[in-house]
């Protein structure tokens, strides 16, 4: 409401020096000043985040899902390119998006809330981190997060693209390769909740450039509500994997649930994802 007021007051301005402007002129004249709030609407809109709370135990917190709104997707969160907010979308694009903002009463009486997918096509949130100034991964080389699954998309398996779905996973993206000059192609590490593969499998993906880590897999088999807490030494997974030193500042976190290679329902919820010094678990 300010900033339109602001623009308002400029436009009056405008007006009062400029008492012999035509019809036209003032259509031109108003078709700029909506042009100009609209530009700046974008700007902010887009605008990434800066820098990462710090937690109670020593980490940067990328996100806790608290501060959102229960029903909606996650604001901070952007679609696969990192480019614009899917919370702004009009509801007809929104609603393809299948994460939403939950809640629950916590055992110590506290309210969490968290982000859950349930359904089966395949969308990924983005939350970029490269302009992040207080990220580093040298000091904080740990991924922690907590899912908590509830369905798996049956006969998934993250070796054969025809049937590439998953439950949960979480992917950091490096940097940008060139292949062959031409193709850009994201150089990430995938942790993923797999249907089929036994825990520790790792695939080799899109020439190279991704990795697929297994921590997860299965059915499980007691449904009971129960939050499951994962680390990942990226430092270390990084530097095996690609044979590079582990870059300093990630370009962006990607989430990523779907079931639609299999046309079945996938159901998994998000929590509590940031980065740690070493020795977090």
């Amino acid at each position: 409401m300010i900033m339109l007021t602001s623009y308002g007051y400029s436009f009056r301005l405008i007006l009062n020096e400029h008492t012999k402007i035509s019809a036209f002129g003032y259509i031109v004249l108003i078709l700029s000043v909506i042009l100009m709030v609209t530009d700046k609407l974008k700007a902010q809109d887009t605008k990434y985040i800066r820098s990462l709370a710090t937690s109670e135990d020593g980490g940067l917190m990328v996100d806790d899902f608290e501060d959102d709104s229960v029903g909606e997707l996650p604001y901070n969160w952007f679609e696969q390119r990192g480019l614009n907010r899917p919370y702004n979308y009009p509801v007809d694009i929104k609603k393809d998006y299948l994460y939403r903002i939950a809640n629950e009463q916590s055992p110590n009486t506290k309210i969490n809330q968290f982000l859950r997918f349930d359904g089966i096509k395949a969308k990924h949130l983005n939350f970029p981190l490269h302009q992040v100034n207080n990220l580093n991964l040298n000091r904080t080389p740990v991924l922690s997060w907590k899912w908590r699954i509830w369905d798996i998309p049956a006969g998934a398996d993250e070796r054969n693209n025809k049937v590439n779905d998953t439950a949960a996973s979480v992917y950091v993206v490096f940097k940008i390769k060139r292949m062959a000059l031409v193709k850009e192609v994201p150089q990430s590490i995938r942790y993923t909740w797999s249907s089929s593969l036994p825990i520790g499998t790792e695939i080799s993906a899109f020439f190279g450039y991704q990795k697929i880590i297994v921590v997860g897999t299965g059915q499980p088999s007691n449904l009971n509500g129960e939050w499951k807490a994962f680390s990942r030494n990226l430092k270390e997974d990084y530097e095996r994997l690609f044979g590079e030193n582990l870059p300093a500042t990630p370009l962006a976190i990607l989430l990523l649930s779907d079931g639609d290679s299999t046309n079945d329902f996938a159901k998994a919820d998000y929590d509590d994802i940031g980065f740690y010094p070493t020795g977090h678990h």
